[in-house]
Protein backbone atom coordinates (compact mmCIF):
# COMPACT_ATOMS: atom_id res chain seq x y z
CA UNK A 1 0.00 0.00 0.00
CA UNK A 2 2.96 2.48 0.72
CA UNK A 3 4.48 1.71 -2.52
CA UNK A 4 0.90 3.05 -4.56
CA UNK A 5 0.56 5.87 -2.17
CA UNK A 6 4.06 6.72 -3.18
CA UNK A 7 3.42 6.29 -6.66
CA UNK A 8 0.40 8.24 -6.08
CA UNK A 9 2.54 11.13 -4.50
CA UNK A 10 5.02 11.38 -7.34
CA UNK A 11 2.11 11.58 -9.73
CA UNK A 12 0.04 13.95 -8.21
CA UNK A 13 3.57 15.88 -7.82
CA UNK A 14 3.87 16.30 -11.06
CA UNK A 15 0.74 16.46 -12.28
CA UNK A 16 0.36 19.77 -10.20
CA UNK A 17 2.30 21.92 -12.64
CA UNK A 18 0.04 20.48 -14.99
CA UNK A 19 -2.85 21.48 -13.28
CA UNK A 20 -1.63 24.76 -12.26
CA UNK A 21 -1.39 25.91 -15.84
CA UNK A 22 -5.27 24.00 -16.35
CA UNK A 23 -6.40 25.93 -13.70
CA UNK A 24 -9.11 28.39 -14.54
CA UNK A 25 -10.80 31.25 -12.27
CA UNK A 26 -14.10 33.03 -13.63
CA UNK A 27 -15.23 35.58 -11.40
CA UNK A 28 -18.79 36.56 -11.77
CA UNK A 29 -18.18 39.81 -14.24
CA UNK A 30 -21.71 41.71 -14.94
CA UNK A 31 -20.52 43.42 -18.37
CA UNK A 32 -18.00 42.48 -21.17
CA UNK A 33 -16.30 45.65 -20.82
CA UNK A 34 -15.10 44.74 -17.43
CA UNK A 35 -13.10 41.66 -18.43
CA UNK A 36 -10.45 44.04 -19.05
CA UNK A 37 -10.09 45.24 -15.36
CA UNK A 38 -10.22 41.99 -14.13
CA UNK A 39 -6.92 40.60 -15.89
CA UNK A 40 -5.02 42.83 -13.56
CA UNK A 41 -7.04 41.74 -10.64
CA UNK A 42 -5.94 38.77 -8.43
CA UNK A 43 -6.79 35.34 -8.61
CA UNK A 44 -7.91 32.94 -5.08
CA UNK A 45 -4.59 31.70 -3.81
CA UNK A 46 -4.01 28.71 -1.41
CA UNK A 47 -1.56 30.05 1.14
CA UNK A 48 1.92 27.54 0.32
CA UNK A 49 0.60 28.00 -3.36
CA UNK A 50 -0.94 25.26 -5.16
CA UNK A 51 1.90 22.60 -4.08
CA UNK A 52 0.38 22.93 -1.03
CA UNK A 53 -3.79 22.65 -1.58
CA UNK A 54 -2.25 19.43 -3.93
CA UNK A 55 -0.64 17.61 -0.93
CA UNK A 56 -3.84 18.56 1.47
CA UNK A 57 -5.70 16.60 -1.34
CA UNK A 58 -3.44 13.99 -1.41
CA UNK A 59 -3.28 13.58 2.24
CA UNK A 60 -6.98 13.51 2.27
CA UNK A 61 -7.36 10.45 -0.58
CA UNK A 62 -7.63 7.01 -0.17
CA UNK A 63 -6.63 4.73 -2.88
CA UNK A 64 -7.98 1.64 -0.80
CA UNK A 65 -11.69 2.01 -1.86
CA UNK A 66 -10.40 2.32 -5.49
CA UNK A 67 -8.14 0.05 -5.48
CA UNK A 68 -10.72 -3.18 -4.50
CA UNK A 69 -12.79 -1.92 -7.06
CA UNK A 70 -9.98 -2.71 -9.81
CA UNK A 71 -9.54 1.16 -10.90
CA UNK A 72 -6.25 2.00 -11.35
CA UNK A 73 -6.23 4.88 -13.48
CA UNK A 74 -8.74 7.51 -13.69
CA UNK A 75 -9.38 10.96 -13.93
CA UNK A 76 -11.90 13.71 -12.59
CA UNK A 77 -12.39 17.58 -12.78
CA UNK A 78 -13.57 19.21 -9.33
CA UNK A 79 -14.97 22.80 -9.80
CA UNK A 80 -15.50 25.11 -6.55
CA UNK A 81 -16.05 29.20 -5.47
CA UNK A 82 -13.86 30.52 -3.43
CA UNK A 83 -16.27 33.15 -1.46
CA UNK A 84 -15.08 36.81 0.07
CA UNK A 85 -13.89 34.87 2.89
CA UNK A 86 -11.62 32.68 1.66
CA UNK A 87 -13.58 29.54 2.13
CA UNK A 88 -14.12 26.62 -0.31
CA UNK A 89 -17.77 25.80 -1.52
CA UNK A 90 -20.23 25.02 -3.85
CA UNK A 91 -17.70 22.02 -4.58
CA UNK A 92 -18.72 19.42 -7.09
CA UNK A 93 -17.15 17.37 -9.98
CA UNK A 94 -18.05 17.95 -13.33
CA UNK A 95 -16.97 14.88 -14.79
CA UNK A 96 -15.30 11.95 -14.14
CA UNK A 97 -14.29 8.53 -14.65
CA UNK A 98 -15.99 6.46 -12.05
CA UNK A 99 -18.02 7.27 -9.38
CA UNK A 100 -15.95 6.06 -6.91
CA UNK A 101 -13.38 8.24 -8.69
CA UNK A 102 -16.30 11.09 -7.70
CA UNK A 103 -17.16 10.11 -4.55
CA UNK A 104 -13.32 10.12 -2.94
CA UNK A 105 -11.81 13.65 -4.92
CA UNK A 106 -15.39 15.26 -3.21
CA UNK A 107 -14.57 13.59 0.38
CA UNK A 108 -10.83 14.69 -0.16
CA UNK A 109 -11.58 17.95 -0.85
CA UNK A 110 -14.42 18.76 1.74
CA UNK A 111 -11.54 18.08 3.90
CA UNK A 112 -9.53 20.42 2.87
CA UNK A 113 -10.19 23.56 5.49
CA UNK A 114 -7.47 25.49 5.29
CA UNK A 115 -8.87 29.68 3.84
CA UNK A 116 -7.71 30.57 0.93
CA UNK A 117 -6.56 34.22 0.53
CA UNK A 118 -9.71 35.37 -1.88
CA UNK A 119 -9.82 36.90 -4.75
CA UNK A 120 -10.29 40.62 -5.89
CA UNK A 121 -11.50 42.26 -8.45
CA UNK A 122 -11.31 46.13 -8.57
CA UNK A 123 -9.84 46.33 -5.00
CA UNK A 124 -12.67 44.73 -3.31
CA UNK A 125 -12.61 40.62 -2.26
CA UNK A 126 -14.96 38.70 -4.77
CA UNK A 127 -16.57 34.94 -5.22
CA UNK A 128 -14.75 33.11 -7.91
CA UNK A 129 -14.85 29.96 -9.67
CA UNK A 130 -11.78 27.57 -9.35
CA UNK A 131 -11.51 24.33 -11.68
CA UNK A 132 -9.11 21.35 -10.34
CA UNK A 133 -8.44 18.76 -12.30
CA UNK A 134 -7.28 15.24 -10.76
CA UNK A 135 -5.49 12.55 -12.75
CA UNK A 136 -3.85 9.50 -11.19
CA UNK A 137 -2.34 6.17 -12.15
CA UNK A 138 -2.27 2.99 -9.41
CA UNK A 139 -0.29 0.61 -12.02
Amino acid sequence: MKKHFSLLLILFCAISIDAQKDSIHSPKVKAESDYRKISSDKIPEFPGGHAAFMKQIINNFNTTPLWKQNIARASAIAVFDIDKEGNMINLRVESYDYEAVKTEFLRALNKVKTKWVPGEQNGEKVKMRMRQPLQFNLE
